[in-house]
């Protein structure tokens, strides 16, 4: 009996070790642009934060909203381009730099 109570705990100890790790590995990365924010054109699918005053400034963050729903950019009427990230859970309000 004292094997198969082993061999359990055994096996929910691997389980609860492979969750973990799918977790860690799908969640959700937090936005590396903040309002205020210049960043680069988008390259490969990504942008890069860069100063508002280097040539390479494309656009300046105006905000930053917590849902993949590029709707909640109409808040901010200066906004040029709303950009969801691939999990829909964070949406970019993009204004022009000039």
């Amino acid at each position: 009996m004292r094997g198969r109570a082993a061999a359990l705990t055994g096996a929910v100890a691997i389980v609860a070790v492979l969750a973990g790790v799918l977790w860690y590995a799908n969640r959700p990365a937090p936005s590396p642009a903040r309002a205020g924010d210049c960043i680069t054109a988008p390259s490969g699918g990504s942008f890069k934060a860069v100063g508002c005053t280097k040539g390479g400034a494309a656009f300046k963050v105006a905000a930053v909203l917590d849902s993949g729903d590029s709707n909640g950019c109409d808040a901010y009427p200066a906004t040029v381009m709303a950009v969801v990230d691939k999990n829909r859970t964070k949406t970019l309000c993009l204004d022009s730099t000039k």
